[in-house]
């Protein structure tokens, strides 16, 4: 039976956050982190309510923009910015339209603004929240994680005290310096559970968003997924539209469709720990990458499984690679163990995926990948009703697959043109940047 998503804000947005963070051990909990640190801050300047969670959400997603693993490598694990301004710009068009991130896509947009010249010169006034998560990214990507974090603290103390006036407005290192002298700051802003720690830091309410929320949420991450590579730039556009519309042939509720499309736009969200390099390369992978690439649905599961409050979406998003033969990925299910909605998505996925050029193989016409698709049955991999819903409907789900991968391209060229105005001129000639 299909329940109403039940979901805490908060927790979807730490648990993103953390998914945003896992290509690295380095880089892992860096959001969280920033968000810990911003959030302490703002509290000590008396921010509360809608106020202090809009902060939340920006300094937790504030990187939301550095797309690719490699960028965020840059970043965080190697503090090298040059060349990578443009995402906060990027994090800005992701998150503005958004009804719960819309407050904190300002904040995201500035969050690497200096204050002499944000306070002077700006022709967009940057929000103090901004400098408030610029002060804390700056103390995490200069933390060293083979140190002891106490023996570091009065080294970073005056770090941010020498950035006063200057790239830090005054209020707010007075604020950071008044929650950092306290020497539990340090030891709960570099915990392992840290998680755990944010989700008691504010008195969050309990905000349950609808299912039609929750697909809003859900675009933004699958476009994050899909600008890995252009090899993939409308992928998870395509498999939403592919599952929703099969869902609809066979008989899904209209509620249960949306819900479809949220767990279309999620599914490949474990790929976003994947090097650019392996989605990128111009020839069939490795055994060894096919390894690494095979890991992202058991990411992605835990990812959603760990917000909690959706498991539809947890398992047909992630189930996408199992076969009814249990011969499947990252869990071995057989056909009893997954519902019809992992079913479709599973179609969905090959059918999109096969129709779509890679850097090692041209995209196949429809014709031939439903031929694709009914071997795939014969062999045990895919389920029969689904495979013949398909094709029945092949011409309508094709149209509709066609029309939200253009739409998707529409949204995604701002973001690849934000990516190529600065990253180009480092990139070798004949590099993607997207």
């Amino acid at each position: 039976m299909i329940i109403n998503p039940q979901v805490p804000l908060h927790r979807l947005v730490l648990s993103l956050s953390e998914a945003l963070d896992h290509v690295s051990p380095t880089v892992a909990d860096h959001q969280l982190r920033v968000a810990y640190m911003s959030t302490r801050m703002a509290r000590a300047l008396g921010y509360e309510g809608s106020g202090l969670r809009d902060i939340f959400h920006a300094a937790a997603l504030h990187d939301i923009g550095l797309i690719k693993a490699e960028n965020r490598l840059r970043a965080v694990a190697h503090n090298q910015l040059e060349g990578l301004g443009w995402h906060g710009e990027a994090g800005y068009l992701l998150l503005h339209d958004d009804q719960f991130f819309g407050p904190a896509a300002s904040m995201v947009r500035h969050h690497h603004a200096s204050w002499k010249e944000g306070g002077e010169s700006a022709e967009e006034e940057v929000p103090l929240a901004s400098f408030l998560i610029a002060l804390a990214d700056t103390v995490d990507r200069h933390l060293r994680r083979d140190q002891p974090v106490l023996d570091q603290a009065d080294a970073l103390i005056g770090l941010v005290k020498a950035g006063s006036g200057r790239e830090f407005p005054p209020e707010c290192v007075r604020a950071f310096c008044q929650v950092a002298g306290v020497p539990a700051f340090w030891l709960d802003a570099t915990s392992p559970r840290i998680y755990s720690i944010l989700s008691e830091e504010v008195d969050w309410p309990t905000l349950l968003i609808d299912e039609s929320a929750v697909e809003g949420i859900a675009q933004i991450f699958g476009r994050v997924v899909d600008s890995m590579s252009p090899w993939t730039g409308t992928h998870s556009a395509g498999v939403a539209a592919t599952a929703v519309a099969l869902s609809g042939y066979l008989n899904f509720s209209p509620r249960e469709q949306v819900l479809m499309r949220a767990a279309g736009y999620l599914h490949d969200l474990g790929k976003m720990a994947v090097p650019g390099r392996i989605l990128d390369k111009p020839a069939t992978p490795t055994q060894e990458e096919w390894a690494l690439l095979r890991e992202h649905t058991y990411h992605t599961f835990r990812i959603l499984n760990t917000i909690g409050g959706m498991p539809q979406i947890s398992e047909w998003a992630a189930f996408h690679h199992e076969r009814l033969d249990g011969q499947g990925y990252p869990f071995g299910h057989k056909g009893k163990d997954l519902t019809l909605g992992a079913r479709i998505m599973a179609v969905a996925d090959v059918f999109t995926a096969v129709t779509e050029d890679r850097p090692y193989r041209p995209g196949l016409r429809e014709e031939d990948a439903l031929q694709v698709l009914h071997c795939k049955v014969e062999d045990g991999g895919l389920d029969r009703q689904v495979v013949a819903a398909l094709r029945a409907h092949s011409r309508k789900i094709g149209s509709l697959r066609r029309k939200e991968q253009a739409d998707w391209t529409s949204k995604q060229v701002t973001l690849a043109d934000l990516m190529r105005s600065e990253s180009s001129r480092r990139q070798p000639v004949g590099t993607s940047v997207l």
